[in-house]
């Protein structure tokens, strides 16, 4: 039992959203007057999961999970049903007078000092503001004078200056106030001097930009530095309210703007935010100094029914790398069609406080309605740069292209297939064609059997898979044309670049001397020769090229570690294209599609019988190693 009473219980049911709280939680769409998603209670591949803001109530219609507000913040969170009640209470303002005394006095001290810290950090914004405004603050008000802010907005955004004294706060807060030491500390707005006794403000000889949350209320602070000081920009430490990784700067003034546009603009600085809203562009919100986090992103995309983000970063090579790191946190999800993502580029690599100082607002959003999908913009930054006359640049950019349309659906594929074959063309319709063709078997290799780097738990098997299988070709002639023979004729290539370049150097000797093929010592002679003149070379292969007696024990019986390793690296080919058949089977059904959801699926069932087959290879069995015989040479 909750210990707390039925009115009070439904009267949180009442105060909370469902849709805004599962929102942090799971990435929504709007589909009719429900929203779907991925459930996050089970490995949901495709939306199964809805949110009735009706009826105030979450369904699977996959694994079976369901409930209200209550049960979902329970079984998200792992908490018991009173503490659900307790956190969600606290969220929306409900008071909770009932339960135990212990309950209310844990719940109260939590919620007291919660406020406390919430009363330091809104003294010290108007201690910082005041600063600004007084004698002190005079080189502040011409910094910010120069970026043509308004008292206006300087008023909304609360900014403000930190004097340049070591203790200015200090002195104010403490000695005026009489607030205590150990709470502006856990504000992060003292440190402990680190020899002696004593403290000193965090933030000194900065303009101050105070970090609110959707409430509106101050829970941090970002600090710009007036003159050489670093860092440039400082925010406050992790605090009991305040996480960089989960607030967005401006969110509380963009969160309506956000949902009239239907779309967020993300930009790179605070000041660009503060520059945006004061132009006229209110749904303009910036990530905290770091790339954006994937709660950021589902606390973003709650407010946009049609999902449009739209990133703009500096056009320099830091923005440029910021911007890379922005599409990677969300370019799945881009990729599925769940986010609409645009990037933004400012001529001239200007930031969007400095392109509304030197142009009317009307340029601005011009550039903002034509923001390119990210992919166009990836595409343009693959050319950038590049004369496709030249070889090299050529091949440098198909194979970019071939990596960015690897992971397209199927539409998409084709649609961008055709674009790029063009742009690599030129204008020449026939070579068009061609490298699209190309493009395309490039594109189908690259989505089977792409080289990659397996983290060690997924990619061990694979790993040593690969090495039995050369170190046996390198130490047993007898297996050489087997093994060769072998990887031809199923096509399959090493994952891992040391292995691929061995087995390259491999090739070009044997087809140069036939035959080192029969010749174990030639062959290895003159591996190991050419690995003595590259010391990062010899260093990757010398457990290939000499065996240790751990080695030689794994590999007692050859034939079936053969068998078990060719199996392996197939197995691995054939999972990708099962993931790849059943993704265009999606895609098809959801379409209605249903004659060519039939051809996907025949091929699915083709792949899953060949996995099965292949994991049955790779399994050695107990009857499999008695049966055969050791091999002499390792006996």
């Amino acid at each position: 039992m909750s210990g707390l009473p039925p009115d009070t219980i439904n009267l949180v049911r009442q105060k909370a959203d469902l849709a805004e709280v599962v929102a942090e939680k799971v990435v929504l769409r709007k589909q009719g007057k429900n929203f779907v998603g991925l459930c996050p209670f089970h490995n949901d591949r495709k939306p199964s999961f809805q949110v009735s803001p009706s009826k105030q109530i979450y369904k699977c219609f996959s694994c079976g999970a369901g409930g209200d507000v209550l049960r979902f913040v329970s079984q998200m969170e792992h908490l018991s049903f009173a503490e659900a009640v307790r956190k969600l209470a606290q969220r929306y303002h409900v008071h909770l007078p009932e339960g135990s005394l212990q309950q209310r006095q844990v719940y109260e001290r939590k919620l007291s000092h919660q406020e406390k810290l919430l009363d330091i950090l809104a003294m010290a914004a108007d201690f910082y503001q005041h600063a600004l405004r007084s004698s002190l603050g005079s080189a502040a008000r011409r910094y910010l004078q120069n970026r043509q802010l308004s008292e206006v907005t300087l008023q909304k955004f609360q900014v403000g200056f930190a004097p340049p004294g070591w203790q200015s706060l200090y002195e104010y807060l403490v000695n005026q106030k009489r607030q205590p030491v150990h709470l502006l500390e856990e504000a992060g707005l003292l440190v402990a001097r680190q020899q002696g006794s004593g403290h000193y403000d965090r933030f000194r000889h900065r303009i101050m930009l105070p970090i609110f949350d959707l409430q509106g209320r101050v829970i941090g602070f970002a600090g710009r530095a007036l003159g050489e000081e670093q860092p440039k920009y400082l925010n406050s430490p992790e605090t009991e309210l305040f996480s960089k990784s989960q607030v967005v700067y401006g969110l509380n003034f963009a969160r309506d703007a956000i949902v009239k546009a239907d779309q967020v603009l993300i930009v790179e600085g605070y000041f660009d935010v503060i520059a945006l809203h004061q132009a006229g562009i209110p749904q303009a919100v910036a990530a905290m100094g770091t790339a954006l986090t994937s709660q950021q992103i589902k606390t973003l995309l709650r407010y946009t029914e049609s999902k449009r983000l739209i990133f703009n970063f500096d056009g320099d090579r830091a923005g440029l790398k910021a911007a890379e790191r922005a599409i990677e946190a969300i370019e799945e999800q881009a990729r599925r069609g769940e986010v609409e993502l645009r990037i933004l580029t400012i001529p001239d690599g200007k930031d969007a406080d400095e392109f509304l100082r030197d142009h009317p607002v009307g340029e601005f959003q011009a550039l903002l309605n034509q923001a390119p999908l990210w992919l166009d913009w990836q595409i343009e930054q693959v050319l950038s740069g590049r004369d496709l006359s030249r070889a090299s640049d050529f091949q440098q950019a198909h194979q970019a292209f071939v990596q960015l349309l690897a992971g397209l659906g199927g539409q998409w594929r084709s649609l961008y297939l055709h674009k790029v074959a063009e742009l690599l063309s030129r204008g020449n319709g026939r070579l068009s064609r061609d490298l699209e063709e190309e493009l395309r078997r490039g594109v189908r290799q690259y989505r089977w059997a792409k080289p990659e780097q397996l983290s060690p738990a997924k990619g061990s098997k694979l790993l040593q898979s690969e090495s039995h299988l050369l170190q046996i070709f390198l130490h047993f002639c007898e297996y050489r044309r087997e093994i060769r023979e072998a990887l031809l004729e199923r096509e399959l290539q090493f994952s891992f670049r040391p292995h691929r370049d061995l087995w390259q150097r491999i090739l070009e000797l044997v087809y140069g001397q036939p035959e080192l093929e029969t010749q174990e010592e030639a062959l290895l002679t003159a591996l190991r020769t050419i690995c003595a003149h590259d010391e990062q070379l010899n260093e990757r292969l010398s457990h290939l090229l000499w065996l240790d007696e751990n080695t030689r024990v794994a590999l007692m019986r050859p034939r079936i570690v053969v068998r078990a390793a060719i199996a392996n690296m197939e197995l691995e080919i054939r999972q990708k294209r099962y993931r790849y058949w059943t993704q265009l089977w999606d895609q098809a059904f959801s379409e209605g599609n249903t004659t060519l959801a039939a051809q996907y699926q025949a091929s699915i069932q083709q792949e899953y019988q060949a996995i099965q087959t292949l994991q049955r290879d790779v399994q050695l069995s107990v009857e499999d190693m008695l049966e055969t015989p050791l091999t002499e040479d390792l006996l």
